[in-house]
């Protein structure tokens, strides 16, 4: 029996990794030895990905969420024999936590990711992956380490307040005691600089609830607040990456030593991803949209490259392609859409466990002619 890795990312909006896992792994059944290993960038998604594949507690913590006067229960993982805490500040500091018409990046603040990380750190956690994609701010993490201590104050000397507002009227600045604090990674593959045309707030502030007047506005703060920094500490934060999450990559890099790195990269080899392939003979990932941009870092094109390298064959299932396969990797030996002529891009949408069910016996009946 040939044995497969199902390893995709979610289908955004529709199926998690692990639905998606599942569901193909019940209709391969019991002609494949299938290895369910969902995956994830740092993005929605990362701890349950981690969770099924490593042996981690949850942990509940009731927090500050984005908007002012609203608490929510957010939940990350503890991995006790790493001690190390994973993290997303989705569960805290999200946008779908934000109801459309009070989405405002003024005073959405990341103070509940910052409670997180403490209750992390009160639990004697050595080390912190951090996944900062999906936020609902652009306070530059300004909020995330008030909670953890810092503050930051007005020509007043007054706190500065939640929120991207905050960032053009910081004078001073106080860090917080820490006497020891765990090494933390922030997992992201966005390549944005702090502030400027390509930054934080005119790239993402937009869908976050911001028009173009706000976006001037916080991308002056961000600039603001950088030559701050500057000035104080001699560090510049208008670094490649210092965008994510609204700037909390840079304020978060400089103020706890954080590093940035690869949320693919971090999730592949915190699960084993290339252990669990090296057992496999055939890779099949997927995602909601394949298209260029899926080779550019993100976690189908990875898992195609890793498969490649490893001499694995692989296939895509996908909700749309807008790939041209003749440009894709030689490994790569077909791609399955759920949308087709049989099934309209609404049903897809509306009925994604029976869209993928139905397309996936097709997928079964391709790989035992593959094999055979």
């Amino acid at each position: 029996m040939r044995r497969i890795l199902i390893a995709p990312d979610s289908f955004k909006g529709t199926l998690s990794a692990g639905e998606v896992c599942r569901i193909t792994s019940e209709v391969l059944a019991p002609e494949f030895d299938c290895v369910a290993h969902p995956l994830a960038d740092g993005g929605e998604g990362t701890l349950e990905a981690i969770a099924h594949n490593l042996d981690s507690q949850w942990q509940t913590v009731r927090v500050q969420g984005p908007l002012p006067g609203q608490k929510v229960d957010a939940r990350y993982l503890w991995l006790a024999e790493k001690e190390t805490a994973v993290i997303e500040m989705a569960q805290a500091s999200g946008l779908p936590l934000v109801p459309m018409g009070k989405r405002n990046p003024e005073i959405t603040t990341s103070y509940g990711t910052g409670e997180l990380i403490a209750h992390a750190v009160q639990r004697g956690a050595k080390h912190i992956q951090l996944a900062i994609g999906g936020s609902a701010t652009n306070d530059g993490g300004l909020g995330l380490l008030m909670a953890l201590g810092w503050r930051f104050l007005d020509y007043q000397g007054q706190s500065v307040g939640w929120g991207g507002q905050g960032l053009e009227k910081v004078t001073e600045i106080i860090p917080a005691v820490l006497d020891t604090f765990p090494q933390i990674a922030l997992l992201c593959d966005v390549t944005n600089p702090f502030y400027g045309s390509h930054g934080a707030a005119f790239v993402y502030a937009p869908q976050k609830g911001a028009d173009p007047a706000m976006v001037q506005r916080l991308d002056r703060g961000l600039e603001h607040f950088a030559q701050v920094v500057r000035k104080r500490d001699g560090f510049e934060l208008n670094f490649s990456g210092a965008g994510a999450a609204g700037g909390v990559g840079g304020g978060v890099a400089w103020a706890l030593k954080a590093t940035i790195e690869s949320g693919f990269t971090a999730i592949a080899q915190l699960t084993g991803l290339e252990q669990a392939m090296a057992q496999c003979d055939l890779v099949v990932t997927g995602e909601g949209c394949f298209d260029g941009q899926s080779h550019q870092g993100k976690v189908v094109g990875r898992v195609i490259e890793l498969a490649q390298a490893m001499g694995k064959p692989a296939i895509v299932v996908a909700g749309q392609s807008q790939e041209n396969q003749t440009k894709t990797p030689s490994n790569l030996k077909q791609i399955f859409t759920l949308v087709g002529s049989d099934i309209s891009p609404t049903t897809a949408l509306n009925n994604p466990q029976w869209a993928l069910q139905r397309r996936l016996v097709e997928v079964k009946q391709y790989l035992i002619n593959l094999i055979d």
